[in-house]
């Protein structure tokens, strides 16, 4: 169950490094150009910080927004510590019924404890037995 029990718990940090391979099946996944820099939208594919106690519905779960802040370019071969965690936890009712909104936050430093990017996403999880 999500709710606001779980606001403020965080992943524990994960390190990774941005390998040149991953970053051009990508690029070609989602029709971008390969040009040797980092897209700015691959730090949405850093899923591995798993957050003890969340488990997401699988089923019906929404994807509501997303928002990138970086603080510089990340490049290939950077290695950057990532955590994610639970900022807010609300409900709101709208056309598919009570829905509950999460809001993850996602930030990423660099090896020196400089701040590179922080992302935003907002997932939505309609109330259990409603129709998506």
């Amino acid at each position: 169950m999500i709710g606001k029990e779980l606001i403020g718990l965080e992943s524990e940090p994960v390190l990774l490094k941005i390998r040149p391979e991953v970053v051009q099946r990508f690029a070609e996944a989602t029709g971008i150009p390969f040009d040797e820099r980092v897209p700015p939208t691959f730090v949405g594919t850093l899923m591995q910080a798993n957050i003890a106690g969340l488990e997401l519905p699988i089923i019906g779960l929404i994807h509501g927004e997303q928002k990138f802040t970086y603080y510089r370019q990340l490049y290939l071969g950077d290695s950057v510590t990532y955590k994610r965690r639970i900022n807010d936890v609300y409900e709101r009712v709208g056309k598919l019924g009570n829905m509950t909104f999460m809001v993850l936050e996602t930030t990423g430093y660099d090896l020196m404890g400089e701040l590179v990017f922080s992302s935003s996403s907002t997932l939505i999880a309609p109330e259990k037995g409603e129709n998506v």
